[in-house]
């Protein structure tokens, strides 16, 4: 058990969004871990929080420092470094956890001199959220990856990013998919009701993240008895607001939500889907969230082919895969889908079926739980193996 063991998280975010991190403190607080989070304030404004999921047995360190998003933040990250690092040093703790390279640098460094352990969670490549020249590319990731041989032990969000790094340089890794926690135990599987067909997406609609969500627009627009509701935030809104102008009946976009109304909807829909461009490195290699909250939900799911959703969507059965390039294909998977109930009844199953053998988070949440007992001691949790174990 972590009685009485301190641990400090720390991400260079707002907490509002923080829907993974926010899991992940109820998993150490529930095991007995006394948690600190330390989170950056870069002053935007946001319309919903998350912060009420993670309970309130934690304690919070904030940098209250406006700081831009994107690229630019660049500029600004010295400052975040030296807050963190002073806090790490004047404060007492048993386990440092790092999410994201942009906050383990003074993470590790702290580590080193007060001989902690500093777990390094890396949930997507952050060299691979950016349009960068190859060899620019590979000098950040041999930067990366030595951090990645510092820390005491590695939190991956997918298997895929093995590969995608060539190689975690660290012995002690494990593999934790962000599943939300398991809310279809009492409200069971829903089927179709009436004869519309829902399609639901929720998430960041950015540019940036190659969704192809004007392919799956332009597709339903002659299929009959199909609607399309969107909900999130990004510089698309304005993009996805036109095609509500457009077409009134078919697409609906309700803006951003707490990630509870996101399963709630998710759960009352028809077809879940992700269509994201596998040019972008991250979609090749890492699932993201929306397979994983399908599977929750028991829905079918349309994804594009040669991403690491697809290959996890053909292992299960649970899903349907298109080329996300090509807008007649994509009509026609949402017409077999529409046509046949049954299909989607079996798909789903699949799904359900899917996250309750690996996907999770109770069996995720283990895995975290099982590294932290090997980074401090303790006994008392059922053990689970560090499945998906990487070597380096």
């Amino acid at each position: 058990m972590g009685e009485n063991e301190r641990v400090i998280l720390i991400r260079g975010s707002a907490f509002e969004r923080e829907v993974r991190a926010t899991k992940e403190i109820r998993a150490l607080t529930r095991e007995g871990y006394l948690v600190t989070f330390m989170w950056w304030d870069r002053g935007k404004k946001i319309n919903r929080s998350e912060q009420q999921e993670a309970g309130n047995f934690f304690k919070q360190i904030i940098l209250r420092f406006r700081a831009p998003w994107g690229g630019k933040v660049f500029l600004f990250l010295p400052i975040w470094w030296c807050f963190v690092f002073f806090q790490l040093m004047v404060n007492k703790w048993d386990v440092a956890h790092a999410i994201q390279i942009n906050s383990i640098p003074p993470a590790i460094i702290a580590g080193k001199l007060k001989r902690k352990p500093v777990v390094y969670e890396m949930l997507d490549v952050y060299e691979d959220n950016m349009a960068l020249p190859k060899m620019v590319r590979d000098v950040l990731l041999k930067i990366d990856r030595l951090f990645m041989r510092l820390a005491s032990g590695m939190v991956l969000a997918d298997d895929g990013e093995n590969e995608e790094v060539g190689g975690i340089p660290n012995h002690r890794v494990v593999t934790v998919y962000d599943s939300p926690p398991d809310s279809l135990q009492d409200a069971g599987i829903s089927h179709r009701r009436g004869d519309t067909f829902n399609m639901f997406f929720a998430g960041l609609l950015s540019r940036e993240k190659l969704l192809n969500l004007d392919k799956i627009v332009a597709a339903i627009k002659d299929i009959e008895k199909a609607k399309l509701i969107i909900a999130g935030y990004g510089d698309l809104v304005r993009e996805i607001e036109e095609y509500c102008r457009e077409m009134p009946e078919k697409v609906r976009f309700i803006g951003e939500i707490s990630h509870a109304e996101v399963l709630q909807r998710s759960i009352e829909a028809d077809l879940l889907f992700v269509l994201r461009s596998p040019v972008q490195r991250i979609n090749k290699y890492i699932c993201g969230t929306k397979l994983l909250e399908a599977m929750m939900c028991g829905k079918p799911i349309l994804v594009n082919k040669g991403t690491s959703t697809a290959n996890k969507v053909r292992e299960e059965n649970c899903g349907l895969i298109v080329d996300a390039n090509n807008i007649d294909e994509i009509k026609s998977a949402l017409i077999r889908l529409r046509d046949n109930p049954e299909l989607c009844r079996e798909l789903g199953v699949n799904a359900r079926k899917a996250y309750e053998r690996r996907y999770g988070w109770e069996i995720q949440e283990k895995r975290l739980l099982n590294l932290y007992q090997e980074l401090v001691g303790g006994h008392g949790n059922e053990r689970l193996p560090l499945t998906d174990r990487i070597s380096p």
